[in-house]
């Protein structure tokens, strides 16, 4: 957007038969995606994520060290695990040797799938958070909130996105990594916006990787990576389940959520379908107050509301004993009416009301709908296998803003013009498209060269973004003689192809010592398509952006050491790289060559921001604890972040810009742990803790000193969940689950038109609980959630028009800023039938 010097600027911104489901007791932590042979695995496993094919010869290698493991895990675990799934198939075996290995390997081995292949939960030498679908339903998680504020070290911060968008602007950080583009996002196979949520209803875990994933996951994964694993269809499971549940929030209204799924065997063995949907309401619980024609204050309730359609299908065909396809659709329709955010009156920082005083009644509101197609094929050969994997993915957000009182403030600053009761709006319609194809090989150890095993594979994604705010027509501003009588149209088409070739070769000299490389070359160009700012608030005749080309590539290198201690554990060292993609700037106007020129910067320099690197050192040990009941797993990491990607502000003529300036040093750890800490007590356990030192070693173009701590970076994070189960009769268990989770306070930046503005986020204590009986397949759920009640603000929402100002005591003005809130005291009821 290009504004007139006095006004605020847009920022730059195999086969046979399939095992059965393992239960587990609690929840999923600790390991991840590094370097390990598939040593333990034969032709490599294929499980929740459409893989297909292992040898018998793997499954007699993993059965037998299950049986040396007798007493591991037999009650259950609550480490960081995918188990075998239903629909997981032994290659060229006799069905009932399957079933009596599938037994032993179901009591003794956990599984993860981290690395786009299945391996045991001790063997990754790597760090990984991980929930599965039973502790997300013993939980009660029904949101992000409720399983992010669970992970150690990772944060979340609304409005950093650089879109101004409620439902499109949330940037999540994993070991401080924080900014717009450092964590990518994948549902199973394709990578999506980081904003995007599905609802668990139909998930088969949550996976946290946490470190640059750069090698398997390309651009955007600088400090680690968030995927979404769907259910996929068993060729042997008719089973379903049916979930209702209501209740109340606290100063809000009623709350509700019903949501089926259902497995169908369609043809034994060969043909599958997988379908579930869910509707959700979240009751809105601000108030907004207006007045009316006659000055007298109008209250209207449920600000804030978020109704939920969410549904998706996969129907999975074996079409040859080697072959099988998947096609599957997710997708997600949310309304989001009025905004659940409160005034952050300064210097505090925090809400004091959960009612809002406007202007004017416009009603706030957000549309948010997206949806992702997805064709897999799983081709299992003789010591290697294939997965190629295309999708396409589509969003459209509108959303509707109330900039009444700051678009008045600057009418009447600069222009002495008194438009007291105009309602301003501003409109944002961001569309995004997206095709995805990823093609990967991996072959067993012994395929090539004894001791080798590895995998490569190619990737191309084509992504096309058109964002616009449309003229919204006022009668009082073409009476006041502006042409056109609207603020502002602003519309960009982008696009960005994005090509890699990536491959990770696991060596294995001697029994338990492994060798990881891993290197990832990409190609990603960029083009913004030429356009044209119209509006009452640009000069004359609008304002003409040049189209802009950006390219870039380079090389994304990692190395991994790990030794096995035994079947318990192994330890690790790794190096890796990660990086974040560039981009282009908004052509700046002449007048704002002064500000460049004190930075020691030009207009050619500010034209595109290339990418900022990360390099990550980290070492790690993990083990089997209490007879393999617990499982414990720690980490310490360094960083050093250079050519960060920073928003520079240019005071004078009031725009941003991105450019590289700057270097960090992070410094942390993690430790988690999970598991029955009492061999004859039904208890499970989960117990994460994360701290981070983040400092400024070259603050660039911010205004902060060397050294200062990195803004939006927690330095505590820590949760503890528990879930305890017992029989009270002969048809009835009694069940009962709590969970805390803490993220200290931490230090967000804003950007004004006056310059950069620092505030203290107090810190997130967040308690949730939860009781019921269970009878036989049915069960009854009373739920709690934020049982403290506390009133906390997540951040600052940046505003997509004018600053709102308050008059403070002694004279004078001060910003109001608005953020997301959390949501008061829920209590409800939930009912749940398995069939």
């Amino acid at each position: 957007m290009r504004l007139w010097p006095m006004a605020r600027r847009r920022q730059a911104g195999g086969h046979g038969a399939p095992l059965p489901r393992v239960k587990i007791e609690g929840s999923t932590q600790i390991i991840g995606p590094a370097a390990m042979p598939e040593k333990h695995v034969g032709t490599i496993i294929r499980g929740n994520e459409g893989m297909t094919g292992m040898t018998i010869y793997a499954a007699a290698r993993l059965a037998k060290r299950a049986l040396l493991r007798a007493t591991m895990l037999s009650g259950g675990f609550a480490g960081a695990a995918l188990m075998i799934p239903a629909g997981t198939a032994f290659a060229q075996a006799d069905v009932q040797d399957e079933e009596v290995q599938a037994e032993q390997i179901d009591e003794n081995v956990i599984l993860v799938s981290a690395r786009r292949k299945v391996e045991t939960l001790t063997e990754i030498p790597s760090s990984i958070t991980s929930y599965s679908s039973e502790f997300l339903e013993r939980q009660n998680v029904t949101s992000f909130v409720d399983y992010a504020s669970k992970v150690p070290n990772l944060s979340f911060q609304p409005g950093q996105g650089g879109s101004n968008l409620w439902a499109g602007d949330r940037e999540t950080a994993i070991r401080g990594v924080a900014g717009k583009g450092t964590t990518s996002f994948y549902i199973d196979d394709t990578p999506v916006p980081s904003s995007v949520s599905p609802q668990v209803l139909n998930l088969d875990r949550i996976e946290v990787l946490k470190g640059p994933q750069g090698t398997l996951f390309g651009a955007s994964s600088m400090g680690g990576n968030l995927r979404y694993i769907t259910r996929k269809p068993s060729f042997t499971d008719d089973d379903g389940t049916v979930s209702v549940q209501g209740g109340f929030t606290k100063d809000g209204g009623f709350d509700y959520d019903a949501n089926f799924r259902k497995n169908t065997v369609l043809v034994e063995d060969r043909l599958a379908l997988n379908v579930a949907a869910g509707y959700l309401q979240d009751s809105g619980f601000i108030t907004r107050r207006f007045p009316d024609s006659t000055g007298s204050l109008v209250s209207k309730d449920d600000e804030g509301r978020n109704r939920v359609l969410s549904g998706s299908v996969a129907l999975r065909a074996r079409l040859t004993d080697t072959l099988e396809v998947t096609a599957s659709f997710i997708g997600q329709r949310s309304r989001l009416n009025g905004f659940p955010g409160a005034y952050l009156p300064l210097p505090d920082y925090r809400p004091v009301s959960y009612t809002i005083y406007r202007d004017t009644d416009v009603q706030e509101f957000s549309n948010d709908d997206w949806g992702l197609g997805a064709l897999v094929f799983n081709y299992a050969g003789d010591g290697f296998d294939i997965v190629s994997s295309s999708s396409f993915f589509a969003r459209k957000i509108v959303q509707v803003d109330d900039n009444t009182e700051g678009t008045n403030g600057f009418f009447n600053d600069f222009f002495e013009l008194d438009f007291s009761g105009v309602p301003f709006t501003v409109e944002i319609d961001a569309r995004t498209k997206a095709y995805t194809h990823e093609t990967r090989l991996s072959f067993e150890e012994g395929a090539v060269l004894p001791g080798l095993s590895g995998i490569f594979g190619v990737f191309h994604q084509y992504q096309r973004q058109k964002d616009a705010n449309p003229g919204i027509f006022v009668q009082e501003l073409e009476d006041a003689g502006f042409d056109p009588p609207y603020l502002a149209e602003v519309r960009a088409r982008r696009t960005e192809k994005n090509t890699a070739l990536f491959g990770e070769l696991y060596l294995e000299p001697v029994e338990g010592l492994t060798f990881t490389g891993g290197l990832r070359q990409y190609w990603i160009t960029q083009r913004e398509d030429p356009s044209v700012d119209k509006g009452a608030l640009f000069e004359p005749g609008g304002f003409f952006n040049a189209e802009r080309t950006a390219r870039q590539s380079g090389l994304v290198p990692k190395a991994v050491v790990s030794y096995e201690i035994g079947d318990q554990g192994n330890i690790y060292a790794s190096v890796a790289k990660g990086f974040r993609v560039g981009g282009t700037n908004f052509a700046l106007p002449p007048f704002c060559g002064a500000d460049l020129d004190s930075l020691g910067l030009t207009f050619g320099e500010v034209g595109q921001f290339g990418s900022d690197s990360l390099w990550s050192y980290e070492v790690g040990a993990k083990s089997r604890l209490a007879d393999g009941r617990i499982s414990a797993s720690a980490a310490a990491f360094h960083m050093d972040w250079s050519d960060i990607q920073q928003v520079g502000q240019l005071p004078s003529c009031g725009l941003t810009f991105i450019t590289n300036a700057g270097k960090a040093r992070i410094r942390g750890g993690e430790l988690e742990i999970g598991g029955r800490p009492l061999a004859n007590v039904p208890l499970s356990i989960q117990l994460g803790l994360g701290y981070l030192n983040a400092k400024l070693t070259d603050p660039g173009v911010l205004p902060q000193p060397a050294g200062s701590p990195l803004g939006l970076v927690p330095e505590w994070t820590a949760s503890i969940s528990g879930y305890y189960e017992t029989p009270i009769s002969q048809n009835a268990d009694f069940f009962i689950a709590s969970d805390y989770s803490y993220t200290s306070s931490t230090t967000v930046p804003s950007v004004t038109e006056e310059g950069a503005e620092f505030f203290t986020r107090q810190p997130i204590n967040l308690v949730n609980a939860n009781f019921g009986v269970k009878f036989g397949r049915a069960q009854v759920m009373i739920y709690g959630k934020n049982l403290l009640d506390n009133r906390l603000t997540f951040g600052d929402q940046p505003i997509s028009g004018f600053e709102r100002y308050e008059m403070v005591e002694g004279g004078g003005f001060s910003r109001l800023p608005r953020g997301p809130v959390t949501r008061p005291r829920q209590v409800g009821m939930q009912l749940r039938l398995d069939f």
